[in-house]
């Protein structure tokens, strides 16, 4: 008998009532052919009750059980009024009268001399209802009507399953002991005033475990140990490209295995690949791979990865290049060219919860931002994304250092507020204008990765911590003088606005401009800007808009 039936009829022998011991779980019902003087066909309203709980139960989460042979309101043994029912005929009423059909298990046992009948509703697949489309869901202990939205809403749930949220066939003696102390010293440094005793105590605080008492398939990442044949994970070292590699195979609970694999790629990285100097008169060390942005990675790929494919988190490292191999594709709702915009319902909510309790992961999603911030504060490219249905790639470059870009950060970040400058929107924006002289709203849509309102909303917010001037008349922006000033000061090189031609071809692939514009935006004499202009009229490359001004300053000038 399972634990949270035992539990309930211990209680309700011992003098409590039936309704008192029900739960989001735990449903008991009297069978209607032991209540005295029942108007109407006992079997048939049997078998309306018990498919309208198992339904209410499935479209809740985890396991239920229905337990019938309890009276409702009595105390006492005396609710133990017994059944009589047949279960095979109790479960195969429930499925052909349930849309899709709803499988239960059902089982007569005898508690106290009581024959009573045992309904396992497993976690539900899909959204259920009887044949007429009536369905309700379990609230507590009441099961209330399922409206449009909510079904719409489980359907897209139910569609796109937690794989850690099922139970495991392990047992907590099978769990290993190394890592449950592991999480016990994490949980506690979480929880400084939480005292953990037993294994079963820390499963519990972490939702590991089922109402019943059964260990959930993130308990078994977690805890248990893989065999060498199904490795958890895999680090492969490469000295250099097309290198012979040596391979190490990780068996360890995940837990355990973040943090091997997380030392085995510090022990091949180099903390001071790189040393510049700083305007600032310091000397800096740049890391092939900044271990925050690692640390990210790595816990991604176990925290977001598909738990119902088998294969490994692979860590591929040389000391050019360190590739995270995650098995699955992106969470649901999740693009690649919007990582640093989407906020994504984690593929793994059990499994998040837990490492969140752990303190080694935040349930926010923002572990690509880390990333970003990461690499470009190290003068290291951003990460490189890889992806399909059946995998995620993220690549790290340790090859050309930006030590320009860092310089500039150093003589930038005491002029403004703390987290102003440390922050991936002004680090990709900054970027770009350490090599370039203007930054379009195109450009910085697709730098940002954002919506055209999104991405105003960013720049507006740069031009207010006065970091961007947006030139008059024109959706483009320059660096703010006084940040010009500073990087001069400091000997740090800032772009010329002379690379008119590339802004003039740049800009007319959004929308049509004039003269002023142009010198607004480069900094470039008149002259030189209607040079270039009739230059590239002459060309091809532009002509003048036929429906506006054909002399002077205002012409509008677009692409041919």
């Amino acid at each position: 008998m399972q634990e949270i039936v035992r539990r309930a009829l211990d209680a309700i022998r011992s003098g409590a009532t039936a309704d008192s011991q029900e739960s989001q779980h735990l449903d008991l019902k009297e069978d209607p052919a032991r209540i005295p003087q029942f108007l109407g066909n006992p079997d048939a309203k049997r078998v309306e009750v018990l498919l309208d709980t198992a339904i209410c139960l499935a479209n809740a989460d985890g396991e239920s059980f229905i337990v019938l042979g309890v009276a409702d309101k009595v105390p006492g043994p005396q609710a133990l009024t017994g059944t009589d029912a047949d279960p095979a005929d109790i479960a195969q009423k429930i499925f052909s009268r349930s849309r899709p059909n709803l499988t239960v298990e059902a089982w007569a046992e005898v508690y106290a001399g009581a024959r009573l009948v045992i309904i396992r509703v497993p976690q539900g697949l899909s959204v259920y209802a009887r044949r007429n489309g009536a369905a309700s869901i379990r609230q507590g202990t009441s099961c209330l009507p399922l409206g449009e939205d909510r079904r719409r809403q489980l359907a897209f749930h139910r569609a796109n399953p937690d794989h850690t949220a099922l139970p495991s066939q392990l047992s907590i003696p099978d769990l290993d002991q190394e890592a449950l102390t592991r999480g016990r010293v994490l949980f506690t440094a979480q929880h400084p005033d939480r005292t953990v005793g037993s294994d079963r105590e820390l499963l519990t605080l972490l939702g590991l475990l089922t109402p019943g008492g059964t260990l959930l398939r993130a308990a078994e990442i977690l805890f248990g140990r893989r065999t060498l044949s199904l490795p958890l994970a895999r680090h492969v070292y490469r000295p250099f490209p097309g290198g012979e590699p040596s391979q190490e195979e990780v068996t360890e609970p995940a837990i355990l295995a973040i943090q091997s694999l997380l030392a085995r790629i510090k022990a091949h990285s180099d903390p001071e690949a790189d040393r510049i100097d700083l305007p600032t008169g310091q000397e800096r060390p740049l890391p092939d791979f900044p271990f925050d942005a690692v640390d990210e990675v790595v816990l991604n790929a176990f925290a977001h990865r598909d738990w119902s494919l088998t294969t490994a988190v692979v860590v591929d490292q040389s000391p050019q290049t360190l590739r995270v191999h995650s098995p699955g594709g992106l969470p649901l709702g999740v693009r690649a060219d919007r990582l640093l915009r989407t906020p994504s319902t984690p593929r793994n909510p059990v499994l998040m919860q837990a490492l969140h309790r752990l303190g080694l992961v935040e349930e926010t999603s923002r572990g690509f931002d880390r990333m970003w911030v990461s690499m470009l504060t190290a003068g290291r490219p951003v990460p490189d994304i890889d992806t399909d249905d059946f995998h995620v790639d993220v690549t790290f470059t340790a090859t050309g250092t930006d030590s320009h870009f860092v310089r500039a950060l150093a003589v930038l970040v005491p002029l403004f507020a703390e987290g102003v400058v440390r922050n991936v929107n002004t680090l990709l924006v900054l970027r770009h204008l350490l090599g370039a002289t203007t930054l379009t709203s195109a450009t910085a849509g697709h730098l940002l990765q954002a919506g055209p309102a999104e991405c105003q909303e960013i720049l507006d917010w740069l031009v207010s911590v006065d970091l961007l001037e947006q030139n008059p008349g024109s959706s483009t922006w320059v660096l703010a003088d006084r940040c010009r000033k500073a990087l001069g000061s400091a000997q740090v090189a800032v772009p010329l606005h002379q690379d008119v031609e590339n802004w003039i071809l740049d800009a007319i692939k959004h929308a049509p401009v004039t003269n002023r514009q142009v010198v607004a935006a480069t900094g470039a004499a008149p002259k030189t800007v209607t040079d270039m202009l009739r230059h590239l009229s002459v060309t091809g490359a532009i002509e003048k808009d036929p429906d506006g001004p054909q002399r002077g300053p205002t012409v509008r000038w677009r692409a041919r």
